[in-house]
């Protein structure tokens, strides 16, 4: 009998763990949309390039306190920052955007590259992770290019879903000067590089024909209430001047 109960509160441990971890991965980065176009602005933060004939590549820029430092399979030049949200200028965290651009040689019949991971991190002046959001569920993503070849332009957007959003929200709330990093790992390359970019959701702009008619409008509105005022007086007028 002692055995039985043993086995009953082991196997209620146990679904207790599988609860919480997978409430680990409740929320996220979600892939928005296919972005053909770059949003703006996009600022560079994450370039990786396999060596030699590997298939795979894995690395990540992060803060440390001072200066950006990367790591794994980088490559050269000023493509591995940590981005500010200061200069990102962005308000609201729904609206931060992470592309992609995969960016393979002679595509033609080159398999889809898979992201395996993708982290986004918030450092504080310190270097302290104030935050930090995987793809949701840790479910990896395959993504084909838009265009074959070299410096095509093939941009995917990736987004924070509406609970990591809100965390993200709540720790830009209590430090508007965080920075953000990217830690990134992918499967099927063929050359690369891959090139992940900060951006914001862009917002729609009024056309100046709109604004026109819109002013036109509240022009006609603010006319009609003045004439409804004038004719409105008028009449008590009238009924003052027969009492």
């Amino acid at each position: 009998m002692k055995i039985f109960a043993k086995m009953i509160i082991g196997c209620a441990v146990l679904v207790l763990i599988g609860c919480f971890s997978g409430s680990a991965y409740a929320d996220g980065l979600v892939l928005v949309s296919p972005q053909i176009q770059k949003l703006v602005p996009p600022l560079a933060s994450l370039n990786l390039q396999h060596s030699g004939n590997n298939t795979s590549e894995t690395g990540g820029v992060r803060w440390d306190g001072t200066r950006d430092v990367w790591f794994g399979d980088t490559s050269a030049g000023p493509h591995q920052n940590t981005v500010s949200l200061t200069d990102l200028g962005i308000g609201s965290a729904s609206d931060l955007r992470v592309l992609i651009n995969i960016n393979e040689a002679n595509g033609g019949d080159k398999m889809p590259i898979t992201i395996n991971s993708l982290q986004l991190n918030a450092y504080d002046a310190a270097g302290n992770v104030v935050f930090s959001a995987d793809l949701i569920n840790g479910a990896p993503v395959t993504l084909d290019q838009f265009r074959h070849g070299q410096g095509a332009n093939s941009d995917f957007a990736f987004g924070l879903d509406d609970a990591a959003a809100a965390r993200l929200q709540a720790a830009m709330a209590a430090d508007a000067n965080l920075r953000l990093g990217l830690t990134a790992s992918m499967s099927n390359v063929n050359g690369g590089p891959e090139r992940f970019c900060f951006g914001a959701e862009s917002k729609p702009v009024p056309e100046p024909a709109t604004m026109v008619l819109l002013g036109t409008g509240l022009a006609g509105l603010a006319s009609a209430a003045r004439r409804k005022r004038k004719a409105a007086a008028k009449k008590a007028e009238a009924n003052a001047d027969a009492s």
